[in-house]
């Protein structure tokens, strides 16, 4: 009985199929090569359908890609534009900032050269009008004869390094000038500043009485003197 079910289970495929001359054939295919037959196909259809989506994932992934580097493209390229104007801000600032220090530098040298020039020994030492003879020996000195009530006065700014007596004159007051250069007053009378007093120029070291109206007159650059007519405005 179990055999008649195995038997009645069973199926072929006929292919019939005519040729040109009129006849007929008929050609069995078995169950198995159905069977086989539809299961590469079965197979190839999975196949081709797997390929398919795993073909519509990528293109899918791939242009995410694409869309996501166009974003990031656009990102930087507004960030290069921001950078672009932020350096070029910067460097209008640094060429401002620079015009400053250069403007602030060349003021400075002005004020130096001023505070140099104001500096030196070049004024003249006495507020008001008096004679003036060269000392005919030792250093180079000018001696100046004033009226009483005229001021001996600083020709330049600079600091006293010395107050002390003088052999001749009485009282010698030193001032250095800064740059090697030192003024040097000799005079009879009273000196009005003391060691180690800044003074501005046109300060009063001695002022001129009956008995002190002689200032001897001198100027040193780098410890050794030189004729104060080279520095000295008769003018001033």
């Amino acid at each position: 009985m179990g055999q008649q079910n195995k038997r009645q289970g069973k199926y072929s495929l006929v292919l019939v199929i005519q040729e040109e001359s009129g006849m007929i054939r008929r050609r069995n295919i078995s169950s198995a090569v159905v069977e086989v037959t539809a299961a590469i196909v079965f197979i190839l259809t999975v196949v081709v359908i797997c390929k398919f989506i795993y073909d519509e994932i990528t293109i899918r992934n791939a242009r995410r890609e694409i869309v996501e580097q166009i974003v990031a493209i656009n990102n930087l390229t507004d960030e290069n534009e921001a950078l672009t104007m932020e350096n070029s801000t910067l460097s209008s600032k640094v060429t401002v900032l620079s015009g400053t220090v250069s403007q602030k530098a060349e003021v400075e040298d002005a004020i130096l050269q001023e505070t140099i020039e104001n500096a030196l020994p070049k004024g003249f030492p006495l507020s008001g009008s008096s004679t003036m003879t060269e000392a005919k020996e030792g250093d180079p000195m000018l001696v100046f004869t004033a009226s009483s009530g005229v001021n001996v006065l600083t020709s330049g700014m600079g600091t006293v390094v010395s107050v002390d007596k003088d052999e001749v004159y009485g009282t010698r007051i030193v001032l250095d000038h800064g740059n090697g250069y030192q003024s040097v007053y000799r005079n009879n009378g009273t000196a009005l500043v003391k060691n180690g007093e800044a003074l501005g120029k046109g300060y009063i070291l001695f002022t001129v009485g009956e008995d002190n109206r002689e200032l001897g007159y001198q100027i040193m650059q780098n410890d050794e003197y030189i004729d104060p007519l080279i520095l000295i405005d008769i003018n001033g």
